[in-house]
This record gives structure tokens, C-alpha cells and sequence, in this order.
């Protein structure tokens, strides 16, 4: 009797004509649901159709006729795909995570492909559309159709009962104002709108995602679908799980303010103290790392927002703290040690020993190619990358662990600020001369002597991932296990093919699981729980198969920060373990690292199951401000994407070089535009008139815009338009706050910050200079400074502060 595999390949061979794969894309066919070798090449020739997330766990279909049958490979919910064909109401995809799974599914298995998804059925002659996070208007006219509208929406409504264009994209923050008091630090995640579906794996709170849907159930419970960023969908939330938010304006206590969060609007009956500012005002502000600021919701300053109301001017907030006592609230975590132990989180030291032997002459270039884009992709984070190559011993009577051999560091740990810090390891000469001339390699040794020499920050998360094929000449010795142990490093080996010889390979994945079982400590091995091999012994591997698999392996050694530190901080705020599930992002093994970096910490379960009270949480605050100008109590920011950093030092680069050229109007007015986007998220017209009349009425940008903004970028948007004489006069002006602008914006790139962001002048305050010789601002005391927040999903927010932005003329002048 054949067996079921046999049967589905002997099946799907009938609809074979030809070449042993189909080569259009409509009648391609896939035995297995897997791609790979020559599969994967054909599957990835054809032109991709759009692309899309599965909404529920999918079984493949081998291809698209009645009689080809089902695969015994699934899709788990929200596996981001590739789409390319579009037969018999079913959707060819290949799968972009969790390995290379490909063949047919349902329409209605894919995020707009049913008739109560976003976007509708699919259309537009796509296999599927590509899809986009919600805009508000599209957010607020599908809440208006399912009689579910968020009250923010009212804002944005025209008189005619339709909403106004802005494509500002839709944001839930996720927080626990309603979670039980034994769940404060996650916010549970389902596969379809249904509070009977949840997930085995949780959201944490206070981060920022994007909507992709929202629905109502059977139940009339209102649920939205979030993911943290343009492809990736998490799941499905309830709506008392978080807090929409438009805008990107946030803001927190102002040095030396007095000013409380509220209950209620000020000026009402219920206005009482809901949160004080934290006690280490002083030291948050002055410290060398950022921290999340209040989202600002909604905006009611302006008297009309107001009418027939108490109320006095102020801003509704998303409010982030923990309890203090006397029923209020502080702006921070009690006990200082969990405060620092959440901190070091974000320090992560990850160091590469790579075998370099001849025998890894066909795998190293995958290797280092791979390594390089993952240093690249966590650029400007706190992370430090660094790469050891190892080869053999000099000398055959060599044994210890300190003896000579060859090995040297291609890349120090180092933070990744230009992205180029790896490109020196691309072009690395390999160890091609064994001077043992045999198979066994110093793999122990090379891993002893890397950590040695490894310049280690303290107190930092320190990782080693060590990648092989070949063997040493026996198991670990003893010094190996201590100085792991000494050092607090874990231990992830990642076994390669290389040049594959049978036992040589064996032994090492053998050799490596015995160091990992000698790390336990309190039955938790300092690492995975098993060595990581990234091939078939049984079978060939093409070169497209071990860049797929070393890439997995890689990525999830690396990004597995981001689960340990979601649950280290879920065990120290709530005094419990928690648990995240294996994503079908990482490889099998690494959530068990948890448990690792636990005892690494120092944190016992029992000594922080007494900080249950001063559990993190949120609630809606109100607080008090003026009805126009700024605050002396509250500072405001813009929360942006390190990208966007990036594109506004170029922006304000433009303005700073071509200001006084009279010839460089449409190069300063698209600056400009591009300036505006990005700190707001309103689209501006291509009309340069209409462009303009942005300037001239302000009556019709939104008090919260036109705090962002600040009235420095109105009034250059203003008099760039006249270039009036008068106007002109303040061009040079104008020109270096821009120049200003530029410098604090690259700082940030770069991790550092002023504490004075202005020019020295006779009073010897600022911290800038301008050097006009060089026609540009320099820093005369910049320090060092961890601008970037990273939420889950590897979200990145960066919160600008106004201050930085250009300032009005009047100030400027004085």
C-alpha cells in the first residue's frame, strides 16, 4: 500500500506536463507545500500578484484542481505571504516566514479576501491586493458602517456626515486599564473576533500597533485586527484591550513641574489628582536613555472643542504608571532594582564565532552575507554586534584552552550606526591552510579565547552564536562551561552542512548539546535547549535551502531579545512567569531562553512576587493646558520612526543649503512638504497655491498640528511663499534654525544629544556653535544618549522633541 506522501506526489504528477514543474504560475503545483531546490526557484521566477496575511491556520492544497489533494503543511494565522495566481477561487502564496511553505489556499483564508475582510473580495485583477494598514478615514467610515465608531472620529467628521480626507494611519495602543488585576502586563491576542479563539501567546501593553480591520462578532463585541508594522498582522484584540490614536503628538512632565494627571477634564466636578509627577523627575530627564511619553488622544484647547462645557482648555492623554499609595498613580516603577534590571534589557552584546576552515570555503559567504543584513536591520538600536573567525591550533601538541591558534576579531562589538561596520567580514580571508591537516577543528578553544577578549559592556545581555560543521577533537573542556558561567553569556550553536562528511558533522552538533547540558544551572541550561542544525544528514542541501535555514536560525538568535525582554519585564513588574509561545518566526528552542536570561539576572521569583502592587498600568488622564503657546509645566514631542529621522536631518539638510537661493523655490517647498508629513501624517497637496494657503489660514490646521509643527515652520512656510523684501531679511535666519534643526536631528541618528540645543552666544548657555567656515552648527557638549524605544515586534519609536524644531522669528531674534 503506498503511503500518503507517495499518493499525493503520484497525484499531482497527472496534472504534470512536461518539464518537472509547471513554469505558469496558474498550474503550478506543489507535492509537498514546501519549496524548495528547484521549486523554490520556479515558484520565485513568477511575477508576484500582491500579498497578504493568512487569518486563520490554513492547510496547502497541492495546486488548484478538484482532484489534487490536500498537503500535510500548514500555514499558521497571520503567516505574511507572497501571492502569484488566482485559480478556482483558491490563491497561490508562499509563505515569507517559518520556513518555505508554498501552495494553494482559499480566498477567504486571506486578509481581504472575504466579504467582511478590509478591502472586500479581491479585485483589481490581483491574486491578492496588497493591503495597507487603515487610514483614519477609512477607520472611521467602516466603524460608521458597522455602527461602531470611535468617538475621535466626531473630529474628523464633515457637515455633510462624511469624514475628511486624512491619511494618517490608524494606531491602537495596547494597554490594561480593564485587565484583571493578575494580568497587568499583557493583553490577550485571538485568531478570529471571538473571545473563545485566544491565542497561546499575548501582547504586551504600552506598545504601539498599526489597524489593519476591525469587525463586529455575533455578540456585538467590537474587535480590531493590529499588527506592529506594514506587512505583519499579530491577531485580533478587543477594543477595551487598548485606545485608538491619530496623532503623533505625545508629552510628559516638564522639568520642575507641579502639574497632576486628572480624572476628569479640569474645570469639572470630577477633576481630581489621578497621577504626580515621579519623585526622579530630575534623574529621568538627565539619564542617558529615553523612555515613553504620554500620547496625546485628543486635543481640547480650543474654546470651540469646548462649547457648552466647564471644561477648561486641555488634552486627554493615555496615561503610563504604577500604583504609589493613597490612591494615586506615579509616573514610574517603585523599587529602583527593577528599574535598572528593565533597563539592561535593552543592552545587548551579540558576538559571532564563525568556523573560517576551508571546509566552510561554499558556506561562509551565506554566512557573513546574513550576518551583515542582521547588524544592518538592528541599526541604531542599543544592540552591539561583533565577529570572531577561528581556524585550527598552530601546533599538533596543542591542547589548552589559551594555546595558540588561528583566530582573529573582524569586527569589534560595536553599536551599528552607518550599516557598513560589517562590510569588512564579507571580504575576510578564510583560514584555507590547516596546519594539522585534518577534519577536527579548535572550535572550543576559539569560543574560550572569543569571550576573553570580547570587550563586554556591563551588566549587558551577552549572547554567543557560534556557527559550525566540523567537530573538535573532543568534548568541551571544563574551562569552557566556567567561563560561560563567569561571564553570564549564553550559548546558541547553530550547526551548518559546510563540506559534509558524516560523523566529522555529527559529532559536532553532539559535542555542542554536551557543553549545552553542562551550562544547567538549577536545571536551566545557559542557552538553547538544543543545538540548532540547519540541514537534512539524509539529503543534498542547495545553496538557496542553507541561506533560507542559516537566515532563520540567525534571526531568531538575534530578535530573541525582544521575547526575553518582554518576558523578564512581564516576570519583575507582575511578579510572575508568564509564558510566550514558539512563533513561527523562530526555529524551535528559543523561548526557552527566558528561563536563561532569568537566572543570568538574578531574579527569583519569590523576591519580586512582592512588587504585585506596584504593577504597571494605564488609565485616561486629562491634563491642564494653556488655550495657545506652550506649557511651563508639560513638554511636547513627536513620536517617529528612526527612518523618519533620517528623512527629516535630509529634509532640513535642503532647507539649510538652498534657503537664500532665490532659484530653489520648488526644491524648498517639497523639503518643506516633506517636513510636514512626516511630523504630522497630513497629506499636503502637489497645488503650490493650495500648498501655501496652508500657512495663510491657520485656522484650518488642527491645534494638535500646529503644536507639532511649532510656529517657526508656519511662519517659513509663510514667507518662503512672498519673498517679500521684509520677508527676505529673515531668510539667513531662518536658514540657520533649519541648519539647527539638521544637526540636533543627526545627533539623534548618531545616539547623541545636547542638553542645551541652541548656539553659544555671549552668555556662554547653548551647546552649539556656529562654525561659519565649515556653514554649519558643531557640538561643543554632546553625550552620548539612547534615544530609540523598541516595542514588540521590533517597533522603533523615537519621541523628537518640538523644542528641536525651528523656532518663530521673533524668538530667533532675541
Amino acid at each position: 500500500m503506498k503511503s500518503l506522501k507517495q499518493t499525493t506526489i503520484l497525484m499531482s504528477a497527472l496534472f504534470f506536463t512536461g518539464e518537472a514543474w509547471a513554469q505558469d504560475a496558474s498550474s503550478f503545483v506543489s507535492p509537498e507545500g514546501q519549496c524548495r531546490g528547484d521549486l523554490y526557484e520556479t515558484i520565485d521566477s513568477f511575477e508576484r500578484s500582491g500579498n497578504s496575511v493568512t487569518v486563520r491556520k490554513q492547510q496547502l492544497k497541492s495546486g488548484p484542481l478538484a482532484p489534487q489533494p490536500m498537503t500535510n503543511t500548514f500555514l499558521e494565522p497571520f503567516t505574511p505571504v507572497k501571492c502569484y495566481a488566482a485559480e478556482n477561487g483558491l490563491v497561490l502564496v508562499l509563505a515569507e516566514e517559518g520556513g518555505n511553505n508554498c501552495g494553494w489556499v482559499p480566498r477567504n483564508a486571506l486578509l481581504g479576501g472575504g466579504s467582511n475582510a478590509q478591502g472586500g473580495v479581491l479585485s483589481r485583477g490581483l491574486a491578492c491586493p496588497t493591503l495597507k494598514p487603515l487610514a483614519v478615514q477609512q477607520f472611521c467610515e467602516r466603524g460608521d458602517t458597522l455602527g461602531a465608531a470611535d468617538p475621535l472620529c466626531d473630529g474628523f467628521r464633515t457637515q455633510d456626515g462624511s469624514f475628511a480626507e486624512n491619511p494618517i494611519e490608524t494606531k491602537f495602543l495596547t494597554w490594561n486599564s480593564e485587565a484583571e488585576s493578575n494580568d497587568r502586563m499583557s493583553v490577550p491576542l485571538y485568531d478570529v473576533p471571538s473571545k473563545g479563539s485566544r491565542l497561546d501567546h499575548d501582547l504586551s501593553v504600552f506598545s504601539v500597533f498599526k489597524v489593519w480591520d476591525m469587525m463586529l462578532n455575533d455578540e456585538d463585541e467590537l474587535f480590531y485586527l493590529i499588527g506592529p508594522d506594514q506587512k505583519t498582522v499579530e491577531g485580533w484584540v478587543r477594543e477595551d484591550a487598548g485606545t485608538i490614536w491619530f496623532s503623533r503628538l505625545t508629552t510628559f512632565f516638564a522639568e520642575n513641574s507641579k502639574a497632576a494627571i486628572l480624572t476628569a477634564p479640569p474645570g469639572t466636578s470630577n477633576a481630581e489628582p489621578l497621577a504626580k509627577a515621579p519623585a526622579t523627575l530630575a534623574e529621568m530627564l538627565n539619564d542617558k536613555r529615553d523612555f515613553d511619553k504620554y500620547p496625546v488622544l485628543l486635543d481640547k484647547r480650543s474654546e470651540d472643542k469646548r462649547l457648552a462645557t466647564s471644561q477648561d482648555a486641555h488634552a486627554e492623554v493615555a496615561f503610563i504608571g504604577s500604583r504609589c499609595g493613597s490612591g494615586q498613580l506615579c509616573a514610574e516603577s517603585s523599587g529602583q532594582s527593577i528599574g535598572d534590571q528593565l533597563s539592561l534589557l535593552d543592552q545587548v552584546d551579540v558576538l559571532f564565532v564563525l568556523d573560517a576552515t576551508k571546509s566552510m570555503d561554499t558556506y561562509f559567504p551565506i554566512i557573513a552575507e546574513e550576518v551583515s543584513a542582521i547588524a544592518l536591520d538592528r541599526a541604531s538600536t542599543t544592540n552591539r554586534f561583533g565577529a570572531v573567525m577561528y581556524g585550527d591550533f598552530l601546533r599538533r601538541s596543542a591542547k589548552g584552552l589559551d594555546d595558540p591558534m588561528q583566530i582573529k576579531t573582524a569586527v569589534d562589538l560595536t553599536e551599528i550606526y552607518l550599516g557598513d561596520e560589517f562590510e569588512d567580514l564579507l571580504s575576510e580571508p578564510l583560514f584555507l591552510d590547516d596546519p594539522l591537516d585534518d577534519k577536527p577543528e579548535a572550535a572550543f578553544a576559539a569560543v574560550y579565547q572569543a569571550i576573553k577578549s570580547a570587550d563586554w559592556r556591563d551588566g549587558s545581555l551577552r549572547i554567543v552564536i557560534h556557527l559550525a560543521d566540523h567537530k573538535d577533537r573532543g568534548n568541551a573542556p571544563q574551562g569552557v562551561i566556567d567561563l560561560l558561567k563567569d561571564e553570564k553569556v549564553l550559548y546558541l550553536p547553530i550547526a551548518v552542512r559546510g563540506e559534509f562528511l558524516g560523523e566529522i558533522n555529527e559529532d559536532f552538533v553532539k559535542q555542542s548539546q554536551d557543553l549545552l547540558d553542562r551550562t544547567m544551572q538549577d536545571g536551566v541550561r545557559m542557552g538553547l535547549e538544543q543545538t540548532l542544525v540547519t540541514y537534512d544528514p539524509a539529503s543534498p542541501q542547495s545553496g538557496e535551502e542553507a541561506q533560507v535555514s542559516i537566515r532563520q536560525s540567525l534571526r531568531g538568535a538575534t530578535e530573541i531579545q525582544d521575547v526575553i525582554s518582554q518576558q523578564i519585564a512581564n516576570i519583575l513588574l507582575t511578579g510572575s512567569q508568564g509564558t510566550v509561545a514558539e512563533s513561527n518566526r523562530y526555529p524551535p528552542g528559543y523561548s526557552e531562553l527566558t528561563d536563561a536570561a532569568r537566572k543570568l539576572f538574578g531574579i527569583d521569583l519569590d523576591d519580586v512576587s512582592a512588587s504585585a502592587e506596584a504593577r504597571t498600568l494605564a488609565a485616561k488622564g486629562f491634563v491642564a493646558l494653556p488655550s495657545s503657546g506652550a506649557s511651563d509645566s508639560w513638554d511636547f514631542h513627536a513620536a517617529i520612526s528612526q527612518r523618519e529621522v533620517k528623512r527629516l536631518a535630509d529634509q532640513f539638510d535642503i532647507l539649510c543649503k538652498s534657503m537664500h537661493d532665490t532659484t530653489a523655490q520648488s526644491d524648498l517647498s517639497n523639503a518643506l512638504r516633506e517636513v510636514i508629513q512626516i511630523l504630522t501624517g497630513d497629506f499636503l497637496t502637489k497645488d503650490n497655491e493650495r500648498f501655501f494657503a496652508y500657512f495663510d489660514n491657520r485656522d484650518n490646521i488642527p491645534l494638535v498640528s500646529r503644536t507639532i509643527l511649532g510656529e517657526g515652520i508656519l511662519d517659513l512656510g509663510q514667507d518662503l511663499n512672498s519673498f517679500a523684501s521684509s520677508a527676505r531679511q529673515k531668510v539667513e535666519k531662518y536658514r540657520l534654525e533649519a541648519c539647527r534643526t539638521k544637526k540636533l536631528l543627526n545627533l539623534i541618528d548618531s545616539d547623541f544629544k545636547v542638553d542645551r540645543p541652541w548656539e553659544n552666544g555671549p552668555d556662554g548657555k547653548g551647546d552649539l556653535f556656529w562654525d561659519a567656515s565649515r556653514d554649519e552648527y558643531i557640538d561643543l557638549k554632546a553625550r552620548k544618549f539612547v534615544w530609540t524605544n523598541t516595542g514588540i515586534g521590533g517597533v522603533v519609536t523615537i519621541y523628537l522633541p518640538l523644542t528641536y524644531l525651528p523656532r518663530p522669528y521673533d524668538e530667533i531674534i532675541h
